[in-house]
């Protein structure tokens, strides 16, 4: 047990305690403003305040913790040991951790002004973390870990978990079938676009699937044999077909068929359309149809086109009973978007107080890889081996995201079931 001693306690503070003590490190704690209290304790002891007192681990805290609502902050990175700080406050730890983890898990900077990207998203390239190359560092996770080295020296009585990485595969569904299930209409308008278009790997692909019936999307057998031994996770999308929301009519057999089958090992979790995020009413629509074909409770999403706005998007989600949400992370690059990886509650800043709502931060994205950094599968393969080498370093969580369409081994996906294959031997 540990004891930790603040002037003031706040919502901001707990939360962030909670987080490092009990999500990271898995040591529970208990805090105080009773001077006395904390100075009779014979528990480890940290000093969160500018009061120099014997025998504590101090902390000297900046102001973050104890504002309300939410202001442009003046930060300053520095290095040490490889690793960025920020939030300088003097001290024997030089740097208030504390508000650093604040600033990052709950996404701060993501709650102030920015320019949006052409689908209304917060850049990744506009993150503090990108800015000062560190978005690649599960830096909450290195702070904690050393703050747990700096209390094991003060006390070495001091014991702590031991802790093992573990390994989460993710699979966004956004169209289950290429052309299976879309019905005689929908197939033969696309035929005669590709007619039009001229498109002939499209026409050959076309009839193809006419001759042999093997959809490119169908690769469900292949990810669940390469998959067997790594838990694994689908998200389908049910929205209402539209420009950004081209999936298969929720009520087509063979929609319904493939969750089901996959329902039986796996869970299954919404994919809110990105027509959600200007129509919320959608989320409460498309939940109550997946719903319908598992019937069972839906309590598990992730945002399509990983579009997710602060504080407005989650707090969605909690109307709709969702307890997990899995959208952290950025599409353009790879790491940590807020710093982390371990499961952590969502706490929202306007509101000041902490939601029954666990995020899942993903670190890495096929598309991400592919399309957005324009990576060959060789190069593919070495990011992604970096990226679990920087989660295993602090025993955390690694999650990826992949699409079945991904690993159709068609066009631009030429040779990537390899790299998705690499990804889960790495994982093993």
């Amino acid at each position: 047990m540990i004891i930790i001693y603040s002037d003031t306690i706040s919502n901001r503070l707990i939360y962030t305690l909670d987080v490092i003590f009990k999500y990271v490190l898995g040591v529970d704690y208990r805090c105080t403003n009773k001077l006395q209290e904390f100075e009779a304790s014979t528990l480890v002891r940290i000093n969160y305040s500018k009061k120099n007192l014997d025998k504590t681990l101090q902390i000297t805290p900046s102001t973050l913790l104890f504002e309300n609502g939410i202001r442009s902050q003046d930060i300053q990175v520095s290095w040490q040991s490889e690793i960025p700080y920020f939030f300088r406050t003097g001290g024997e730890f030089l740097y208030d951790v504390f508000a650093s983890t604040f600033y990052m898990v709950s996404r701060y900077e993501e709650y102030l002004p920015f320019t949006s990207d052409i689908h209304g998203r917060f850049k990744a390239e506009d993150s503090l973390a990108f800015k000062q190359g560190f978005l690649k560092q599960p830096v909450v996770n290195l702070w904690s870990l050393e703050l747990q080295h700096q209390m094991v020296k003060l006390f070495p009585e001091l014991c702590f978990p031991k802790k093992k990485t573990s390994y989460l595969n993710t699979l966004d569904i956004d169209i289950a079938y290429a052309y299976k299930s879309k019905g005689l209409v929908r197939f033969l308008g696309g035929f005669a676009n590709s007619i039009i278009n001229k498109n002939k790997e499209e026409i050959v692909e076309r009839i193809s699937y006419l001759k042999s019936k093997k959809d490119p999307f169908d690769t469900y057998d292949f990810i669940e044999n390469a998959s067997k031994k790594i838990k694994t996770k689908y998200f389908f999308l049910l929205g209402n077909k539209a420009k950004y929301d081209p999936n298969i009519h929720f009520k087509r057999k063979g929609l319904k068929e493939i969750i089901l089958k996959l329902s039986k090992q796996h869970e299954i979790g919404i994919h809110p359309s990105y027509q959600s995020n200007q129509k919320p009413a959608l989320v409460a629509k498309e939940i109550n149809r997946l719903t319908k074909i598992l019937g069972k409770e839906i309590t598990s999403s992730r945002q399509h086109f990983l579009k997710m706005s602060f504080p407005f998007t989650y707090e969605n989600l909690i109307g709709q009973k969702i307890t997990k949400d899995y959208t952290m992370g950025f599409a353009s690059q790879v790491g940590f978007r807020a710093g982390i990886c371990n499961v952590y509650p969502f706490y929202n800043i306007e509101k000041e107080a902490q939601r029954p709502l666990w995020i899942v931060p993903f670190q890495v994205m096929d598309g991400t890889l592919n399309q957005y950094l324009s990576l060959t599968p060789t190069q593919a393969s070495q990011q992604l081996r970096a990226l679990i080498d920087q989660v295993r370093n602090v025993d955390g969580l690694f999650v990826s995201l992949w699409h079945n369409s991904s690993l159709s081994e068609k066009t631009i996906w030429m040779g990537w079931q390899k790299v998705y294959k690499d990804m889960l031997t790495l994982m093993k």
